[in-house]
């Protein structure tokens, strides 16, 4: 939703005896373009001059038979109502002209809202680490900042007057730029160069705002001006002025790289077109920007690989952390192998060739590395971020203006381990490339109809490409015909790439993994429209808003699952084919648990929304300013287009559908699992899983858009009512001291990735079976259990999340351009999104003597027999 960024100056004129001076006319002059605006005061000498850029200000008053009057020094941040106070004219001839300067500081005497902001000077004589103008928010009261990193950075992590750090509104010249996911974080970054300022207005805003109940964080970028200015500056940080840390001396590791060199100019001025612009006060051009070039090092890491004999089925030499020899035994006869080493009969190539994935071992000193690790390394990142973004104003007559603005933020990171989207790689496996390239395009229009009417349009659109990639020859390396892995999978159409499996090794210490991102090749686009238009009214001593906003959001990325297939060769003393040690079982194709998910989905999500508002501005004297609006909301549920999504519905669930699981029982004295209709045994690995062909193994799920269940699970909210209302009372009436006050009521829409992200990879649309104690060479021919598995449910009620927001708050002028605000703020949520686990384990029922292990009476049941839904574990 496109926010408002233009603001308001307020006053009124008086003669020396007080009284009021009507039809005074008053002019206000930008300083930056020489852009003039002209008004008139009305019966009780009161003025406003309304939708005005941010900027410094110069206001002259003239009537008959009074002097001139010349204020300078007024400075308006973004979205703000300032008030010029009581201008007394003097009696003179308007020939005569009495110059005087605005106070730096100002007591806000005609706005109830509680907002700051951070000044140009601040952006640039203010050092931030990574150069994040979100950071600066610190300087603001009521605000908590979690987050400090080392580059530039779209995520934030900040909270404002206790609200969630995803309740705010984040826009770039009034255009959202976290429009739909998780709302902490943006599609576009500004450097700080490049912005002229950043409003804030933390809360008790007019109906005008109000996207969500945290802060809206306006950044307004440069324009430019009557005169050609530019910068360039160079920061930065390197480890020749670092000390190396004493675990890198002593492993013969140089200090790491540490280099975050910035780069950054930005130019503006007129545009020199002598028939469009012969006076340099029409057309205006602005442009930045702004270079990492960032190789980023990582930690020096510490893994254990697969020795090269270990490779090859010879465990002759594999010793645990006190030297001792990991015996490697025959699941056949319970005996160590002879020689410890496995028959090269007995040996599986799939199993093999897993083991020589991994890198041979680099760091074989056991008096350092005590056993705990054969294999060090340290990688650096090529991460280089680059931003920019430019701006024209045209300045079509005084009172029509156009502004276009375009930012872009690219992020390119290129490595193995520590880029996004590497998910739990623990070594150099695979490099990758990930990309985001975040855009924003933002027309406004200003159009002053009459001096009491004015209207402003504005049309933003915000793209965010998103992937990842990599080379033909780093994906040939980990497909699995060029290691040598022929094991197969059961559906090998969700991988195309034919990508090796991912592996864990439990029981070594400090195990490098195989691991490849479900998502690969992942890609991502959003798309995020918006189309505001607001129109004010001047009327005697009111002065009336009403506006609409239409928003659009687009998303679709591919779902995150596990569609290469995961082993586990983690030694399991219930498995019949253990040997005791996970690299044997890999090397012998033995592995204790296998999941792989059986369908791929692709996101498709989309939101919409239309919002109205209606607010008056009444200043009911010299010294009494109220402020009431409402503001409407008409919020659609996020849905998918494709309507993948599954949620579980308690008022689906049928009792007398449900599962039943293999039960725990002993046969010859050994603990097995057995089936409660058919009584045929299992191992006891299985103790707990599904039993075939016993109930619905998806009972209670719904499927969006099917039978009757709305597409976002929800039927909708109905229209919202979000009132405001406040009040600024200019206590002495010499503007130095004011009291004010204010309630709202606010809503925050339920997000993508927090809420509706865990409903796109469930059953029954996604299958994803696990299979037990299997070895590699018959994978494909192994029957898999579903085990009870955690699932996901949505309020089907029409609550939204909202929230209250209030505040009393007394300003005074104490003198030397200051201003001390003292005030009490206080948020009040309801309906707010949390997760509810309605399935837990009762309290008390593991030490309830009905509920134990009959197969071990001493212990309790598995947790998924006493749950009160069976077949599901928790249920969010």
């Amino acid at each position: 939703m496109a926010q408002t960024v233009t603001s308001t100056l307020t006053g009124s004129v008086a003669d020396p005896s007080g009284a009021a001076v009507v039809n005074a006319e008053i002019t206000v002059t930008q300083i930056a373009t020489g852009a003039k605006r002209s008004v008139r005061s009305n019966e009780q000498g009161d003025f406003v001059v309304g939708s005005l850029q941010p900027g410094a200000y110069s206001l002259t008053v003239t009537a008959p038979g009074f002097k001139t009057l010349q204020r300078t020094g007024i400075v308006l941040s973004s979205a703000e109502t300032l008030p010029a106070g009581r201008i007394t004219l003097e009696l003179g001839a308007v020939t005569d002209q009495v110059t005087v300067v605005a106070e730096g500081v100002a007591v806000q005497t005609s706005s109830s809202e509680r907002a700051g902001v951070i000044t140009e000077g601040q952006l640039e004589n203010l050092l931030t680490k990574g150069r994040n103008a979100m950071s600066l928010l610190d300087l603001m009261p009521g605000v908590v900042n979690r987050s400090d990193p080392e580059r530039i950075d779209r995520n934030f992590d900040v909270s404002v007057q206790g609200n969630r750090r995803n309740a705010n509104t984040v826009t770039i010249d009034g255009m959202p730029t976290n429009p739909i996911g998780n709302n902490w974080n943006s599609s576009i970054v500004l450097g700080q160069d490049a912005i002229a300022e950043v409003k804030v207005l933390l809360t008790n805003y007019p109906a005008e705002y109000g996207r969500s109940s945290g802060a809206t964080v306006n950044f307004i970028t440069k324009s430019g001006t009557k005169q050609f200015h530019g910068l360039g500056s160079y920061f930065k940080r390197h480890e020749q002025f670092n000390a190396n840390n004493f675990f890198n001396n002593q492993l013969g590791q140089p200090r790491p790289r540490y280099r975050y060199n910035t780069w950054n100019y930005n130019v503006g001025g007129p545009v020199p077109i002598p028939k469009i612009n012969p006076n340099r006060d029409k057309l205006f051009f602005f442009w930045s920007q702004e270079f990492w070039p960032l190789r980023v090092p990582r930690p020096v890491a510490q893994l254990t690989v697969p020795s090269m004999l270990e490779r090859r089925g010879d465990f002759t030499q594999s010793l645990d952390l006190n030297n001792r020899l990991i015996i490697v035994r025959d699941p056949t006869t319970g005996q160590p192998f002879p020689g410890n080493a496995v028959p090269r009969d007995r040996l599986n190539s799939s199993g093999l060739a897993l083991l020589n994935v991994f890198p041979e071992p680099n760091f074989l000193d056991r008096n350092i590395s005590a056993g705990r690790y054969n294999y060090v390394f340290q990688v650096e990142n090529e991460t280089p971020i680059r931003l920019e973004n430019a701006r024209i104003d045209y300045h079509i007559k005084p009172t029509h203006t156009l502004a276009f603005t375009v930012a872009s933020y690219l992020d390119r990171q290129t490595g193995a381990v520590g880029i996004l989207s590497a998910g739990a790689t623990n070594w150099p496996q695979k490099e990758k490339t990930y990309r985001l390239h975040g855009q924003g395009y933002i027309l406004r229009y200003t159009g002053v109809l009459t001096p009491t009417w004015i209207n402003e349009t504005s049309f933003g659109w915000t793209r965010r490409p998103e992937g990842n990639s990599a080379t033909e020859e780093s994906i040939r390396r980990n497909q699995r015909a060029t290691v040598g892995f022929t094991a197969g999978q059961l559906n090998p159409a969700v991988n195309p790439l034919g990508l090796i499996p991912n592996a864990t090794f439990g029981g070594v210490q400090n195990p490098a993994n195989l691991f490849m991102e479900g998502r690969f090749p992942f890609y991502q686009m959003l798309h995020a429209f918006n189309l505001t238009n607001n129109v004010t009214k001047t009327m005697a001593s009111h002065t009336f808003k009403f506006g609409v906003m239409i928003e659009r959001n687009y998303q679709g990325a591919i779902s995150d699952a596990n569609y290469y297939g995961n082993f586990v060769f983690t030694p399991n003393v219930n498995n019949p084919a253990d040997t005791n040690y996970a690299y044997s079982n890999a090397a012998m194709g033995v592995f204790s648990t296998y999941t792989e998910a059986l369908q791929r989905v692709i996101n498709s999500f989309r939101q919409n929304a239309v919002e109205w508002f209606a607010q008056d501005l009444w200043k009911v004297n010299r010294r009494l300013t109220l402020e009431y609006g409402m503001r409407f909301h008409y919020l659609r549920p996020i849905f998918m287009r494709s309507d993948r999504l599954t949620a579980f519905n308690p008022g689906l669930y049928n009792p007398q559908q449900g599962v039943q699981l293999i039960q725990p029982v002993r046969v010859n004295n050994q603990r097995v699992g057995r089936h409660p209709v058919t009584g045929q045994t299992f191992p006891a690995a299985l103790i707990g899983a599904i039993a075939p062909g016993t109930g619905n193994p998806v009972n209670g799920m719904s499927i969006a858009g099917q039978n009757g269940i709305p597409r976002g699970f929800v039927d909708g909210y109905g229209v919202l009512l979000g009132p405001r209302a406040g009040f600024a009372l200019d206590v002495f009436g010499n503007g130095r001291t004011a009291l004010r006050g204010g309630f709202g009521f606010f809503y925050n829409r339920p997000n993508m990735s927090d809420n509706y992200l865990r409903f796109s990879a469930q059953p029954p649309l996604i299958d994803q079976p696990t299979i037990f104690f299997g070895n590699l060479s018959t994978l494909t021919s192994s029957a898999g259990f579903f085990f009870p598995q955690n699932v996901n449910g949505m309020d089907l009620s029409d609550r939204v999340p909202r929230v209250m927001n209030y505040s009393l708050s007394v300003q005074q002028n104490v003198g030397f351009s200051t201003v001390v605000d003292v005030g009490y703020v206080g948020s009040l949520g309801r309906n707010q999104m949390w997760l509810r686990n309605i399935n837990p384990v009762p309290t008390g029922a593991n030490f309830n003597p009905a509920n134990a292990d009959p197969s071990n009476p001493a212990t309790p049941l598995p947790n998924s027999f006493l749950r009160p839904i069976i077949g599901y574990n928790d249920i969010f």
